[in-house]
């Protein structure tokens, strides 16, 4: 992917939909202290007052996850009992993470498959997006139209577990593409294309550029 390619996809998203924003950066930052441990995640605080109004409302997902009788308790405990997996990612950065890493493999097939067999809940779709809520750094959501386009560039990525391992690893290097061309174009260290990336959208993580990248890009 060309760096050009990248911002503008990023570009576009953010002027058609930034009204939306604030319930993104909302929904992150009232996350905080279960991204730094899953054991503190409160089945009413942080699942139906914020994943499930952000699924809703940024997600569009009303018809969704606002079904009577979903399983949001064992969703909570799902989520706290993967606490050891999540460590594992923590800190780590999207474009540096080696997802080749036997450990770190595991972890996201793990989290993933674990959280797969939950009515509605486990659809790829809202999983990836709850991921995403829970470790913004690594996670990049998905929907249909990203799945089909990514399975075009690597066959091996489906709605499995192993499929969406596959699916960060080509993201992971698309983005690495983009922000290794923009290095040698400036003469910056990479640390300094990211961060500057990132301040250009806010303070985003490239996973979420990756996704406004994606999702404009599959609907043009």
């Amino acid at each position: 992917m060309k760096y050009k390619e990248l911002v503008d996809g990023a570009d576009k998203l953010e002027e058609e939909y930034s009204l939306t924003e604030c319930i993104y950066f909302g929904a992150i930052e009232r996350l905080r202290e279960v991204q730094e441990d899953l054991r503190r995640l409160d089945d009413v605080k942080h699942i139906r007052r914020v994943i499930k109004l952000f699924l809703i409302n940024w997600g569009s997902m009303n018809r969704v996850v606002g079904r009577e009788g979903l399983k949001w308790k064992q969703l909570g405990e799902t989520l706290r009992g993967l606490e050891n997996e999540f460590e594992k990612l923590r800190g780590k950065r999207f474009l540096t993470i080696n997802l080749d890493d036997p450990a770190i493999a595991a972890a996201i097939k793990t989290i993933y498959s674990r959280l797969d067999p939950i009515p509605y809940l486990g659809s790829p779709i809202t999983i990836s997006k709850i991921l995403h809520l829970l470790n913004p750094e690594i996670f990049v959501m998905w929907d249909n139209a990203i799945e089909e386009k990514f399975h075009k560039i690597n066959h091996n990525i489906n709605y499995e577990s192993e499929g969406y391992l596959e699916f960060l690893k080509t993201a992971q290097r698309e983005i690495r593409e983009a922000l290794d061309e923009r290095q040698k174009e400036t003469g910056k260290s990479l640390d300094e294309v990211e961060q500057e990336i990132c301040l250009r959208y806010k303070g985003k993580t490239l996973a979420r550029i990756a996704d406004e990248y994606n999702w404009m890009t599959t609907r043009q």
